[in-house]
């Protein structure tokens, strides 16, 4: 190799480390100090609803590009509500350090439409936890030593599911039995009705008492004039269709 073009080469690479030297203590200056102590009091004091209980908790972390992959670390939050992530921010590269923390927060609904499971994140380097929502898909990484955190966290959403998928199951029987019997009481009542004369009663106190009218009963019977005799079958609700309802708003038979 010719010395100008092995000089050239060294160069760039004494460059090149220098480059990332520089990132690395940028990074470190400005990755936040126990993460997770200010995630947890921002979680207590300005996160969490009036009583709000939490139930699992997990260290998380994400690596977004627009960060330079730094990450953005956090808590993976189950309550009896909800689940959500509470993330702090890197600070900005060439702010002052003394800037105030920047969060980030993900909300989820504990349902059968969010579903979680262990996956991989960071180009597969890291085990994470991945939540599947209609609006897409969020990973976060758990570091080595938390997994048996978020394994816990997997199972009590499982056994959350399973009691949401028993309750609207029963809830489906419920409805069917709701809705048959809704059917039955409606095809009953659809059904003409009869009445048997006894001694005393008369066409009025009959129409009076199935809440319709003489002439009605008339129509619906071929009667002619008042006489009706004991032991006569009378119909006094007819089959409902559209004709006969006519028929009784108007007065007469159609």
């Amino acid at each position: 190799m010719r010395p100008v073009l092995r000089y050239t080469v060294v160069g760039g690479a004494i460059v090149v480390l220098g480059v990332l030297a520089q990132f690395a203590v940028h990074t470190y200056r400005t990755e936040p100090r126990n993460t997770n102590a200010i995630a947890a009091r921002e979680l207590r004091l300005n996160t969490l609803a009036d009583g709000e209980r939490v139930i699992r908790t997990v260290p998380v972390f994400q690596r977004p590009w627009i960060d330079y992959f730094r990450a953005t670390r956090g808590l993976l939050v189950l309550t009896d509500r909800r689940l959500l992530f509470l993330g702090l921010e890197p600070r900005d590269l060439l702010g002052n350090g003394d800037s105030p923390p920047t969060f980030t927060e993900h909300d989820f609904a504990v349902d059968t439409v969010v579903q979680l499971h262990p996956g991989r994140t960071f180009f597969g380097i890291a085990k994470a936890v991945v939540v599947d929502t209609p609006e897409g898909t969020y990973r976060y990484g758990v570091p080595s030593q938390a997994w048996g955190k978020a394994s816990l966290l997997l199972h009590s959403i499982a056994a959350r599911h399973e009691r949401l998928v028993a309750i609207g199951q029963r809830q489906s029987r419920q409805r069917a039995v709701i809705e048959k019997q809704r059917k039955l009481a409606q095809a009953q009542a659809a059904k003409p009705t009869f009445y048997t004369v006894k001694r005393g009663d008369a066409l009025s106190s009959i129409a009076a008492r199935w809440n319709t009218t003489a002439d009605q009963l008339r129509a619906w019977n071929n009667i002619q004039g008042n006489k009706i005799r004991v032991g006569q079958s009378l119909l006094v609700k007819p089959q409902a269709n559209e004709s006969v309802v006519a028929g009784e708003v108007g007065g007469t038979k159609k």
